[in-house]
């Protein structure tokens, strides 16, 4: 990011992080795009007041636009009531030059969309191929439903090794790793978590004021024996009032929960967890937790070579809305976004038996792995066909026998005790 766009997201947030505003004095179409963010930017097209990410998402998008308006394409607009049809397609040629993803640009084209109506100009922006007929509309689509599994697991991610790792490196990060695996929470969910006061017995409590999106709360429910263990684990090592993030920066300051954010995905590319590096992100121990449970439920997700018709359609609902609801959302269809949609895999071979059911536990081995030294030589392709490899040959393996999970909990590998069958049924 830029230094002029580094000003405007900081004036963006300055409310948050009680920065002052006088640096813009003179500055008019920062001072005015600054008050219309302000005035609309905190409610959400149907009403609801919209969250902190939203308003700093919508605030950072619209600088970035300005600037580049501004800076890149010689458009010297003095007021953002201004901005026009020409100006929106300039960008997109500029966008479309510059290689930039097209969710980014359908992102930044729905910010733009929201931010017409806040001037009187609604239905000034349209769709992206209005902007790009020379492009074949088919490469101009995204999906949210995942066509392959996100999780670290499933593409070649050793979650035990990793989280040995992060406890070598920061207890903090060990202990958020572990919750993120057997809780699903979210980065922000994770650095706001207080263990003791969320732990409900039966549940785990998420509440409005510890970070959920949209100040949503839930209740996700203990039903194994490693998810009871690690939040065990994890109080041991927490006082009793305090959150799992940072107190204090590395400079000896108190932390925000902006530099807990920052600061948890700074670890996280140490522990060489990127898309670019390993091909996952951090939030993959969500779509890890989403898959477990699904398969623990009896359900086999899609992108994990289940079909449509390996249950009654009534009975998928209510696992995924099982699973929705622990994640933090009502829709059956968010699920898709985690694992899959099994309208698209209706041609998979099934075996000639199915598999026992799963008694108890996480319904896959964690079991350390040796590191595969040709790992990071690898194109994403060629990741992708080596993740499934290694899945078939751990199917293959569950065929004959149950495998011990564990998690290192008292540093070192703590079995939890009793046999675990993985449930791959009607696949």
């Amino acid at each position: 990011m830029d230094r002029a766009n580094q000003r405007d997201v900081g004036v963006a947030a300055g409310k948050q992080r009680g920065l002052s505003q006088s640096g813009l004095e003179g500055d008019g179409w920062r001072n005015q795009l600054q008050a219309l963010i302000d005035a609309h930017a905190g409610v959400r097209v149907n009403g609801n007041v919209a969250s902190f990410r939203t308003r700093q998402l919508v605030a950072t998008e619209l600088f970035s636009v300005f600037n580049t308006l501004r800076e890149s394409l010689g458009f010297k607009l003095q007021s953002p009531h201004n901005l026009s049809e020409k100006h929106i397609q300039a960008l997109v040629n500029h966008w479309h030059r510059k290689d930039r993803a097209v969710s980014s640009m359908r992102l930044s084209l729905s910010v733009l969309r929201k931010f017409s109506g806040w001037i009187g100009k609604r239905g000034m922006v349209k769709s992206l191929p209005v902007y790009l007929p020379g492009v074949d509309p088919k490469d101009l689509r995204t999906s949210a439903i995942a066509e392959r599994s996100r999780s670290w697991s499933e593409n070649g991610v050793n979650v035990e090794a990793k989280i040995a790792e992060a406890d070598a490196l920061d207890e903090k990060l060990g202990l958020m790793l572990r919750i993120a695996v057997v809780f699903g929470l979210r980065r922000q969910e994770l650095v706001m978590l207080k263990p003791w006061k969320a732990d409900r017995g039966n549940a785990l409590a998420i509440y409005p004021n510890s970070g959920p999106k949209g100040g949503r709360p839930r209740l996700i429910p203990i039903s194994s024996e490693l998810q009871r263990a690690t939040l065990d684990f994890v109080k041991e090592r927490t006082l009793k009032t305090h959150h799992l993030g940072w107190y204090v920066t590395r400079r000896g300051k108190a932390a925000s929960l902006e530099y807990n954010c920052a600061e948890y995905l700074r670890w996280l590319r140490r522990l060489g967890i990127s898309r670019r590096m390993s091909g996952v992100t951090g939030h993959g121990l969500r779509a890890e937790y989403a898959e477990n449970e699904a398969l623990l439920q009896g359900l086999v997700p899609a992108t994990l070579g289940g079909e449509a018709d390996q249950m009654p359609k009534d009975e998928i609902s209510r696992v995924q809305g099982q699973v929705s609801e622990s994640l933090g959302h009502s829709r059956l269809a968010v699920t898709n976004s985690y694992y899959g949609s099994f309208t698209r895999r209706r041609s998979v071979k099934k075996p000639a038996a199915p598999l026992p059911g799963v008694e108890s536990g996480v319904p896959r081995s964690i079991e350390p792995q040796a590191a595969d030294p040709r790992r990071h030589a690898l194109t994403p392709a060629e990741r992708r066909r080596e993740a499934r490899r290694q899945r078939k040959v751990r199917r293959d393996a569950a065929r004959g026998f149950s495998d011990q999970l564990s998690l290192p909990l008292n540093g070192k590998v703590v079995s939890l005790g009793g046999k675990v069958n993985i449930r791959r049924a009607n696949y």
